[in-house]
Order: C-alpha cells, then structure tokens, then sequence
C-alpha cells in the first residue's frame, strides 16, 4: 500500500469515527440522521479542507469509497480496518482490505491527487 492510500485510509477511519454524533433526546421534530450521507460529506469536507484533492473530487471519492465499503464489507471487517488504521497500523495485511481494494482503486481512477506534505 503506498504511502497515500495509507493517509487516505487513516483520514477516512478518522472521519468515520468523528463524523456522527448522537441525536439530540426528546426532539419529535427532528429529521432522521442519514450516518453514510454524513460520512461521505465529513469525509469530502475533510479531504478538501487537507488539500488531498478538489472538493468535486473528493466527493466522488468519498461517496465510492463509503458505498464500496457499505456494500462489501460485514460490520465487523469494517471496524477491524478503521481500527487499525485509528490506531496508526497498516490495515493493508486484512482480508477484507485486500478484497475491495480493486473496487477501491476503481473510486480513485482518474482523480488528481496532490502529494502528502
């Protein structure tokens, strides 16, 4: 796993972590939390925000990776690899890391990416 898709993970588990808070108690009015679409916006608002890519882009990553991960992973494959890679581990040697990861290469297809600082 190169370099980038290492910080692109770290920076996606980090993001899936933080991004969802509870729902405040009580409220009748309130709209229901969508946890993915938050995931996918977090994620995009925090890869612009590093300057990894474009916000246009980042969005498309996001979204594919989010969706890929969704769709592919069981919930405890996924914790497994935002675990490690929160825990500043390589989650390249998982399973189910190494069984997406052409999907997941398939989301960055032709997005420009600058260079980690």
């Amino acid at each position: 796993m190169t370099l980038f898709r290492y910080t692109f993970a770290t920076l996606l588990a980090m993001t899936c972590i933080s991004s969802v808070s509870a729902a405040p108690s009580g409220n009748k009015d309130a709209k229901p939390i969508d946890i993915q679409s938050v995931m996918i916006q977090r994620c995009a608002s925090e890869m612009a925000a590093a300057k990894i890519t474009d916000a246009t882009s980042a969005q498309k990553v996001c979204k594919c990776t989010i969706d890929t991960q969704a769709s592919n992973l069981k919930l405890g494959e996924f914790w497994q690899i935002q675990s490690a890679a929160m825990n500043g581990q390589n989650p390249e040697g998982i399973a189910a890391l190494k069984r997406i990861e052409p999907q997941l290469e398939r989301c960055r297809a032709g997005v420009k990416f600058n260079s980690p600082s």
